[in-house]
C-alpha cells in the first residue's frame, strides 16, 4: 500500500499539473511599467564609493528607500559611458535618482533626481556627465553628518570654522588656517597644501580629528575634490 501512494505522489510531482494546480504556472509575457535609462559618464573616479553603492534607482513616496535600484559598475575612465536600464517601474515610483545607498538600501545622497510622476512614456535621463567628487556630496555625506556639531551647528564654531550648508565653502577655500602658520584650510588643486588633509590626517593641535570620518574613502572624495580644483558647482 505505501509502494503505492509513493508511486502516486512521485507521478504527481513529475508531471506538469495535479488535481490542486500547475506547479509550473504559464509565464505572463513582456514587462509592463516604463523604462528609464542612463546613459552618464563620470568624473572624480577616485572617490568611487567602495564602502556603499552607487545605483540607478526608483523611489515612491518614500524617499529614502527605493522601490527598486541596479547597481551602477564603475567606469574604467572617465570618458566611459555607462549604459544602464531600470524596466517595468510600477505606477507607485515618482522619481528617478541616480544615488550612494547603504548596502542596507538607505538612501545616503542623490546625485542626480528627475521627476517621472506625470510620466507615461520611457525615458533616457537628461543628465549626461555626474561629478563623483561633487562639493554638495561632501557638504551632505560628510560635513552635515559628522562635522557641523562641532563647526556651526550650535552657538559656536570651533577653530572658527563653519562646516554648515551656505557657509562651509567660504570658510574654507583660499582661507587661511587659524591653527597652521603657512596653509590655507583648502589650497585648490594641492591636498597636500591644504590643512583639513593635515587635520583629517593626522593628530596635531592636541585634538585627534583622525577618528572623526568613518571611512578613509571619505578622506579620498576630500582630497579628490581639491585636486580637481576645490570647486563649489
Amino acid at each position: 500500500m505505501n509502494k503505492i501512494i509513493y508511486t502516486f505522489f512521485a507521478v504527481c510531482l513529475l508531471s506538469t499539473s495535479c488535481d490542486d494546480g500547475d506547479l509550473h504556472p504559464e509565464e505572463t509575457g513582456g514587462t509592463e511599467g516604463l523604462k528609464v535609462t542612463m546613459e552618464v559618464s563620470f568624473s572624480g573616479l577616485e572617490a568611487w564609493p567602495s564602502a556603499y553603492q552607487i545605483v540607478l534607482a526608483a523611489y515612491g513616496n518614500d524617499s529614502g528607500n527605493p522601490l527598486m535600484s541596479k547597481q551602477i559598475p564603475a567606469p574604467k575612465s572617465e570618458d566611459e559611458t555607462v549604459s544602464l536600464d531600470l524596466n517595468g517601474l510600477h505606477e507607485d515610483a515618482k522619481t528617478i535618482g541616480i544615488s550612494i545607498l547603504t548596502k542596507g538600501r538607505k538612501l545616503i545622497y542623490n546625485f542626480y533626481t528627475y521627476d517621472i510622476s506625470n510620466g507615461t512614456d520611457d525615458v533616457t535621463l537628461p543628465v549626461s556627465k555626474i561629478d563623483i567628487a561633487s562639493y554638495d556630496r561632501i557638504q551632505h555625506q560628510v560635513f552635515d553628518n559628522y562635522c557641523a556639531a562641532c563647526h556651526g551647528a550650535g552657538d559656536k564654531a570651533a577653530a572658527g570654522l563653519y562646516l554648515t550648508e551656505g557657509k562651509s565653502f567660504t570658510n574654507l577655500v583660499n582661507e587661511k588656517s587659524t591653527l597652521s602658520t603657512s596653509k590655507k584650510r583648502v589650497e585648490p588643486g594641492m591636498p597636500s597644501y591644504s590643512f583639513l588633509i593635515d587635520i583629517l590626517t593626522g593628530d596635531i593641535v592636541n585634538y585627534n580629528h583622525t577618528d572623526v570620518l568613518p571611512q578613509d574613502e571619505l578622506v579620498t572624495l576630500i582630497k579628490t575634490w581639491i585636486r580637481d580644483g576645490a570647486k563649489e558647482k
